[in-house]
């Protein structure tokens, strides 16, 4: 199977999104470099002022690591081999806001020379003031809530880096506590230096009639060299039969879809 479409950096998914914490809001909540390595390039996001009193928003860089079953760990900066923090610069450095003002942050990376790993990064916004913790709305692909505190993303792809590299294997059926479902896990291996937008889902094609079935998809941002365990759902909507079930990957690009396999009964 193969499938040609234009894959674009993950930086569109989040382009215009702002987000808001309390009283300051931050926009857009993702950046992402794709300049040639030596070269510089700068952009900027926009800090607002929504309550009625002044707020000090200071800024600080953090690194991250995404785990296996999706949880992220936040980090000191320059903790990582990816780290972007040394190669990025913002100016200022913390911002007053009065009430209903909004000022910019220029953010400026410079990328290593001969160096064509992607590297990624956090900017945190926190406020001075403490605040009350709460949560955001897992629905919006945003930044990072803690009490008072946005956390900004920012990432390099160089435009010169090598095809990405990500595989998929070991589908396997796990336990699931809703009788409507089924569920099946896959391991998401990214082999390659590349941040890779990716999408899986299952196809469940019966062996006697060939019908197939394809069901909702799951997206994810594979980082370099790490691994990832995905959940697909597989709804009680198939009659009885054997099947032959199929976790596919596709990364865009000129790649292949990938895939692996097993047989299922449903009874």
């Amino acid at each position: 199977m193969k499938k040609a479409f234009l894959f674009a950096s993950f930086m569109v998914f989040a382009i215009s999104v702002a987000v808001l914490a309390q009283d300051f809001e931050v926009a857009p909540i993702r950046i992402n470099f794709s300049n040639e390595p030596g070269d510089t390039e700068t952009r900027a996001f926009t800090v607002r002022n929504h309550g009625n009193r002044k707020e000090i928003i200071n800024l600080t860089t953090r690194d991250f690591l995404v785990h296996r079953h999706g949880d992220r760990e936040l980090l000191p900066a320059g903790s990582t081999r990816n780290s972007i923090s040394n190669w990025i610069t913002f100016n200022p450095s913390f911002v007053e806001l009065q009430p209903g003002e909004e000022k910019t942050i220029q953010v400026t990376f410079q990328a290593p020379v001969d160096d064509y790993t992607s590297k990624w990064g956090i900017l945190s916004f926190a406020s001075t003031v403490e605040r009350t913790a709460y949560s955001a709305d897992k629905n919006v692909q945003t930044g990072i809530f803690i009490s008072g505190r946005v956390d900004a993303f920012i990432t390099y792809n160089p435009t010169t880096s090598e095809e990405p590299n990500v595989v998929i294997s070991n589908l396997r059926e796990v336990v699931s506590d809703d009788d409507k479902e089924r569920v099946y896990a896959v391991n998401i291996d990214n082999l390659g230096n590349s941040i890779t937008r990716c999408e899986i889902y299952l196809i469940a094609s019966n062996l006697i009639t060939a019908d197939e079935k394809k069901f909702e998809t799951v997206r994810i941002t594979a980082y370099p060299q790490s691994s990832r365990t995905i959940e697909l759902k597989l709804p009680d909507v198939l009659e009885k039969g054997k099947y032959s079930l199929a976790a596919i990957l596709d990364y865009g690009s000129k790649t292949q879809l990938k895939g692996t396999q097993i047989t299922i009964e449903i009874d």
